[in-house]
């Protein structure tokens, strides 16, 4: 756990590929639990249809439901998790317990950021948990603001989870739109309208996320930013920081800096503004 209030919880979730945990079906616990996935999974959520959880989106899980994972990586589970209060939960998901049921949220990548970033904050031993609390709930709520419709989350059924998957397993390079649409049994033109439908992306907006998103971590890391580039993909040393500056507001170099500074508080704010 990272950060605990009377509000919320946060904290990082890892399973390597090797552990226990993938076997059986297991039960969230009590609070409703928004996860944001840094690796790609696939979930199964009781009653509720099949998805692969990747970087893309947030995924929901009410109380005490139950689901199973299955890896789809060599990484295994890598997430960040907020458990809500029951009264927080009545402010930003009021339909929880009715009849509607939310989409899992479309995170736009500015956001989706400002969570990874997060979390790198509260590792800090000199965080400010009342700031890192008010990040939280800021992240959270903007998370769930999207409110859309549940029935899009079906569309193109396991087409797009096929096709979902296969990104995730290829994440240096996207396979021809043919291939695609072939090896989930559906022509192109529905391929693509059911991939939009139900994830919120194109898919090349899909797969591009899928590897700047990845990028983050390589580049906290340290790693060299041409190595990050030609490991997933973009096309010379220039290409990548000027995707990346584009998508998220800041330079990779920045981002490193940033973290390395401890300013790391002051660039989430930003991020989340």
């Amino acid at each position: 756990m990272l950060l605990v209030d009377r509000d919320l919880a946060v904290g990082e979730f890892v399973c390597p590929p090797e552990g226990w945990r993938w076997r059986d079906e297991y039960d969230i616990g009590a609070g409703f639990h928004v996860v944001y996935p840094w690796t790609p999974v696939h979930i199964a959520r009781r009653a509720m249809p099949g998805t692969v959880a990747t970087p893309n989106h947030a995924v929901l899980y009410p109380p005490r439901l139950r689901f199973h994972r299955r890896h789809l990586c060599g990484e295994g589970d890598h997430c960040l998790f907020v458990v809500l209060s029951s009264a927080l939960r009545d402010e930003l998901v009021p339909e929880c317990g009715g009849p509607v049921r939310l989409r899992d949220p479309v995170l736009p990548p500015a956001l989706w950021l400002g969570q990874r970033l997060l979390a790198e904050y509260l590792r800090r031993p000199d965080h400010d948990p009342v700031l890192g609390s008010h990040i939280a709930r800021e992240v959270v709520r903007r998370t769930l603001v999207p409110r859309l419709d549940a029935a899009a989350a079906t569309a193109g059924g396991g087409a797009v989870e096929h096709t979902q998957e296969l990104m995730a397993a290829g994440t240096e390079r996207l396979l021809p739109l043919e291939r695609l649409a072939r090896e989930a049994h559906y022509s192109p033109f529905h391929l693509l309208r059911a991939f939009h439908a139900r994830t919120g992306y194109t898919v090349h907006q899909y797969h591009l996320q899928l590897r700047l998103r990845r990028s983050v971590d390589l580049v906290l890391a340290g790693m060299p930013l041409a190595d990050v580039a030609f490991g997933l993909g973009f096309r010379g040393r220039s290409h990548f920081p000027a995707r990346f500056r584009r998508a998220f507001g800041w330079t990779p170099s920045a981002v490193r800096e940033a973290v390395g500074d401890g300013a790391v508080a002051a660039l989430v704010g930003d991020l989340i503004a």
